[in-house]
């Protein structure tokens, strides 16, 4: 292989860690929504579907504003950290020293990374487990 093959082979591999890296802080995003618009409650009350529809946009535009201006720069360290840990964990589940399937809610039930952090979300479990990454150390 030849230096531009390989130059090519990792601008591809680096554009596919940012996608994956955007789209879990997306989801983030959206947990912390969700959380904030359901604000312990086990239901909410909505009019009508579009009512339904405006309202989680609404709470997920203010979700994104409030990542933007109120994230410290040590938060964001640590979710970059605990992202980056959990897609090396992802796209290492099928190795066997790797023994972390039920504290990660078993990543091989799911046939995509997308499908596995949109499960986490629904657990309200994707932060806090990017947290927990990114904080450990050795």
């Amino acid at each position: 292989m030849n230096k531009f093959d390989k130059v090519r082979l990792q601008k591809k591999s680096d554009k596919e860690q940012a996608d994956l890296f955007a789209d879990t802080m997306d989801m983030i995003a959206r947990e912390r929504a969700i959380l904030k618009l359901y604000n312990g409650n086990d239901t909410i009350q909505v009019h009508n579907l579009p009512h339904a529809v405006s309202l989680i946009n609404e709470h997920l535009d203010h979700e994104y504003d409030d990542m933007i201006k109120n994230m410290t720069s040590e938060e964001i360290h640590v979710l970059h950290d605990g992202i980056k840990i959990l897609i090396y964990l992802w796209q290492h589940q099928n190795d066997n020293s790797i023994d972390l399937k039920t504290e990660l809610h078993h990543p091989e039930n799911y046939s995509d990374y997308q499908d596995y952090i949109k499960h986490l979300v629904r657990l309200s479990r994707l932060e806090t487990i990017v947290k927990i990454l990114g904080n450990f150390k050795d």
